[in-house]
């Protein structure tokens, strides 16, 4: 996609850690099967909107270079942003290497958009959003895994928008790096204390694999990547294809649930199952349950012969956290970086999901597959790769982000997010981006990203299934 002309480069720099840091000289982290399983991933991009009512000039004299010295003490604790991934054939997995000046790139840019329009709600063409970050390579032998962008809207805002591969870190990772940079920001010192939950847990021998996931996650990748001989010595690396079709113009809308609305559709899930059925239900399984619906139904009130299937079967996608669970051995830590998630596939009929009681049909799938978890928190990793390397033999629905990582409390030192958006979503159709809400404490926001009958279609089916609800 052609990055907006209302963007404007100013600076491009190289933010390493500092000197004579705790970096390590040198590190080869190696990619565990949590890493491997999105090693074929394109780069993930997120924006976080900030007010800011001052010049250019004035950010670029008093804000960033403290961006830039707080960044680079960032970089101290997690180095591994630094580096950059390949898969040398002397190596058995995949590894991100570290080797002392290895930097991050930092672009500085300005843009004369609408700085209120593109951090709102409503639905927003996607593209400006995108010219927000970085835009990465998809293939070669050696790739960087981080880029980041800071965008200044004169007078009106910031935007800091990063572009990372998927194979570094998953959501609550991300959220952890962005929480401590921002930390150092605010206080002015790495040197200062930061509190222990800001340090990230680096070492990768902790996750185990009792059941060989990673010997089948290689060879599928080793299959689509191929494993050729190159002089580099290195294996080609690259990322699916999931660019948005030509001439598809696709917006982005975010849709709000208060703690009201949220308690109200539990009670209406639970008012519709049959009685002698389990009374709880997660505000996660809810919402989640409640969004595999409306689209689905959205889709289907505009579908054209032409896009209408003869495939019943759908799926959601739900992010598992893995650390911190007893059926791990080792306990994982909560301060892990890296990816630990199992990205648990629940399969449903939509013939099924499309019906009056959906809803439940819903709740009651993403339960059982959740509740069958308990027999092995790493239960269906195994088909991982292959399950998305088909992505196109159903309709499959992903969930992206979770309301527990407190995005919204990333503050470095000139107030809280406006906005925070996963602006990697939009190609794919198939995947809603769930955060808290910045203004409500229990409410959710729900991002999804699609061509403008679909959107108006599933505003609407929203709207309807939170009033019958009431």
């Amino acid at each position: 996609m052609e990055p907006s002309k209302a963007v404007k480069l100013l600076h491009q720099c190289k933010i390493s850690p500092p000197p004579g840091s705790a970096a390590p000289v040198t590190a080869d982290i190696p990619l565990t099967f949590f890493d491997q399983l999105w090693l074929s991933f394109p780069y993930m991009h997120n924006v976080f909107f900030y007010h800011y009512s001052d010049p250019t000039t004035h950010f670029t004299q008093f804000l960033l270079p403290r961006i830039k010295h707080s960044l680079s003490c960032a970089l101290i604790y997690f180095y591994p942003i630094a580096g950059n991934l390949s898969w040398p054939h002397d190596s058995y997995r995949p590894i991100i290497r570290y080797v002392n000046g290895d930097f991050i790139w930092l672009t500085v840019a300005e843009c004369d958009a609408d700085f209120s329009s593109l951090s709102g709600d409503h639905a927003r063409d996607v593209n400006e959003l995108h010219a927000l970050a970085p835009h990465l390579p998809s293939s070669g032998l050696v790739l960087p895994v981080m880029e980041i962008q800071v965008t200044i809207f004169p007078n009106s805002g910031i935007s800091i928008g990063f572009a990372h591969a998927h194979s570094l870190m998953d959501g609550r990772a991300m959220g952890h790096f962005m929480t401590t940079w921002a930390m150092i920001s605010k206080i002015g010192d790495a040197n200062q204390y930061l509190p222990t939950l800001s340090v990230p847990f680096l070492d990768r021998t902790v996750i185990k694999d009792p059941y060989g996931i990673e010997k089948r996650y290689l060879k599928e990748l080793e299959g689509f990547l191929g494993s050729e001989k190159l002089v580099s010595g290195n294996r080609n690396l690259r990322g699916m294809d999931m660019k948005m079709q030509l001439g598809e113009r696709r917006f982005r809308a975010t849709f709000v649930l208060n703690p009201t609305d949220i308690r109200r559709l539990k009670d209406w899930i639970l008012l519709l199952r049959n009685k002698d059925q389990p009374g709880h239900i997660s505000t996660f399984v809810a919402i989640c349950a409640f969004s595999w619906v409306c689209l689905l139904k959205a889709e289907a009130s505009v579908a054209t012969e032409h896009e209408e299937s003869n495939n019943n079967m759908t799926s959601f996608v739900i992010p598992i956290d893995c650390r911190a669970r007893r059926e791990m051995d080792p306990i994982i830590p909560m301060t892990y970086f890296g990816n630990c998630v199992n990205p648990l596939l629940v399969p449903g009929e939509k013939s099924k999901l499309l019906r009056d009681d959906g809803i439940v049909v819903a709740t009651e799938l993403i339960g059982e597959a959740i509740h069958g978890l308990e027999k092995g928190v790493l239960r269906g990793l195994e088909d991982g790769i292959s399950n998305y390397l088909s992505m196109e033999s159903t309709r499959k629905i992903a969930a992206a982000g979770s309301p527990q990582f407190e995005l919204y409390g990333v503050d470095f030192g000139w107030g809280r997010p406006k906005k925070v958006e996963l602006v990697s979503v939009d190609p794919t159709g198939g995947a809603i981006f769930f955060k808290e809400s910045r203004k409500l404490d229990g409410g959710v926001e729900i991002d999804v990203c699609l061509n403008k009958k679909k959107m108006d279609a599933f505003a609407s089916v929203f709207g309807n299934k939170l009033k019958a609800a009431l």
